[in-house]
């Protein structure tokens, strides 16, 4: 008999620091393994429990992935704990992810907040590697401060490959030196400054209230809600739908999400 929480051990690669209190981890990568932008996996530690983690790396990589580790918790305490040898176990991936192929041929805007860019940074990659598919595509991004923003080495990558981005920082000291201007204030804000490609879809990914402000701003810019999806990963636990941790009235987030469009959950009270 299947048993469905069974883990594969995974072996930990390189541990890197990434923000003010993320570590990004690169694990080899199991049998049979294949992960889409948005997509996640459980992994666990004996002694400790197990947690969801976004995949934020080239899907296209055969050997390795990755998953960004904050530390907010037991498991994940632990894990900025293990070293370089250590081996953790895997389940997974699931998921609906990011709709990609809808976004070819058409313009797209990215709008992240805080740690929401690990989850679009597969979606990115895998734009770059098929650039002449998309249109524009836009990269909103929004942090605290320069301290806690992720992946800053990848930003020029990111511009040369013809990426419209913006950056926005509620506290901005300089303390980093970046090749892109750098906007005060809420990721909002950028809604004002960049002028938005006309008829794209939409990727939002942050914590709740970005989504309620986003939101609005989407829907005075005139985007069809059935354009524009989101990421509720935040909700995820268990993975296979048994827990019930993540229902979203009639959904499971880890198992009909994490990504859904707005015109699915947009009737549904604190669905976001």
């Amino acid at each position: 008999m299947h048993n469905q929480y069974q883990t594969t051990p995974a072996k930990i690669l390189k541990i890197e620091d990434e923000g003010s209190n993320s570590k990004l981890f690169t694990l080899e990568t199991p049998k049979n393994f294949k992960y889409q932008s948005g997509q996640f996996v459980e992994i666990s530690l004996p002694g400790f429990g197990e947690a969801p983690f976004c995949l934020c790396s080239d899907s296209s990589e055969k050997n390795k992935f990755q998953v960004c580790v904050r530390n907010v918790g037991a498991v994940t305490a632990a894990m900025h704990n293990l070293k370089a040898g250590d081996k953790v176990g895997v389940r997974g991936p699931y998921g609906r992810p990011f709709p990609l192929e809808l976004a070819k041929k058409r313009n797209l805007l990215i709008v992240v907040g805080g740690l929401g860019l690990e989850t679009v940074r597969t979606a990115i990659s895998e734009i770059i590697k098929n650039r002449k598919q998309y249109k524009k595509v836009q990269i909103f991004y929004g942090a605290r401060s320069e301290e806690d923003l992720l992946f800053r080495e990848e930003y020029d990558l990111w511009m040369k490959n013809d990426i419209d981005f913006h950056l926005c920082l509620d506290k901005p000291t300089d303390k980093f030196k970046l090749s892109c201007p750098v906007i005060q204030g809420l990721v909002t804000v950028l809604f004002e400054k960049a002028p938005l490609a006309e008829n794209p879809v939409a990727f939002l990914c942050g914590p709740p209230v970005m989504y309620k402000f986003v939101l609005e701003k989407l829907n005075k810019a005139g985007f069809r809600e059935e354009d524009i999806f989101m990421s509720l990963e935040r909700r995820m636990h268990c993975g296979v739908g048994v827990c019930n941790h993540c229902a979203v009235g009639s959904f499971f987030v880890c198992q009909d999400g994490p990504v859904f469009s707005w015109d699915q959950i947009k009737d549904i009270r604190g669905a976001i």
